[in-house]
């Protein structure tokens, strides 16, 4: 159970620190009043940055793996195109 939280502590540091890089999450702080001794820290998240780099990688998959999937039919079956390994 250890090595288990620990793999998922290291994908979400993971997917945390993509997300500043790839913009999805930024942090912000307003200037703060004169004589206030009060730290405002804003969190914003971008979820369409978010479904467009989502998409992009979908688009990028289909491309590398020369649209594999285009063969298969919504229900699982094989296409009249793939080939059967019923005997």
């Amino acid at each position: 159970m250890k090595k288990l939280g620990a793999v998922l502590t290291m994908l979400a540091i993971v997917v945390v620190g993509v997300g500043f890089y790839r913009g999805w999450f930024a942090l912000s702080s307003p200037a703060p009043e004169p004589g206030s001794s009060e730290v405002n820290i804003n969190l914003a998240t971008d979820p369409g940055k978010m479904k467009q780099d989502v998409q992009t990688a979908k688009d990028k998959a289909t491309e590398l793996t020369g649209g594999v999937t285009d063969d298969i039919k919504v229900d699982g079956q094989a296409n009249d195109n793939a080939t059967s390994n019923e005997l």
